[in-house]
């Protein structure tokens, strides 16, 4: 099986990217009420930053994930701060290759980009396991009640993912 990681450039691709998100919905688990959740998902796509897709050989989307720059504390003039809107993969495809894969590709994205990026935020739910994953490559910064904020300085997760080179494409 062979997926791969596209920007969402076109309407045809940010559309399968709501749809596969909104088909997903309950996966996603967000801890928001779902106008607050809707935003997360639609927002990158909205104001013009940042979706992908992860497509099967099928051209089938099979994950997503998407970014926003800036913070609503720093009144989204901290552009060197990114946070990270929404990440999925459908069950079928999750393995630690596909989710190395994605990260790779959203840090080789932000390191292209024409404007400095120095951080990531994110946030996950309190379980066991996404606090083991992402405690592998960034920091916790604050824990809520159902939510956890993580932040990792790009050289960082640039660094984190070199030791993983050979495997990925």
């Amino acid at each position: 099986m062979y997926e791969s990681f596209a920007v969402c450039a076109t309407e045809m691709y940010q559309r399968k990217y709501i749809d596969f998100l909104l088909t997903h919905y309950e996966g996603l688990r967000l801890p928001f009420p779902f106008p607050v959740a809707f935003g997360f998902i639609a927002s990158p796509i909205l104001m013009e930053n940042e979706g992908f897709l992860c497509l099967d050989d099928d051209g089938e989307a099979v994950g997503a994930f998407s970014y926003i720059h800036g913070t609503g504390e720093g009144n989204y003039e901290d552009r060197h701060i990114v946070q990270l809107q929404v990440a999925y993969l459908a069950e079928t495809h999750r393995c630690t290759k596909l989710f190395l894969q994605g990260l790779h590709t959203l840090a080789e994205h932000l390191n292209e980009l024409g404007e400095e990026v120095s951080e990531l935020v994110f946030w996950t739910g309190t379980d066991d396991y996404t606090t083991r994953l992402f405690g592998k490559f960034a920091e916790r910064t604050s824990i809520g009640e159902s939510v956890i904020e993580y932040r990792v300085a790009l050289d960082k997760l640039n660094g984190y993912l070199a030791k993983f080179k050979r495997k990925l494409p």
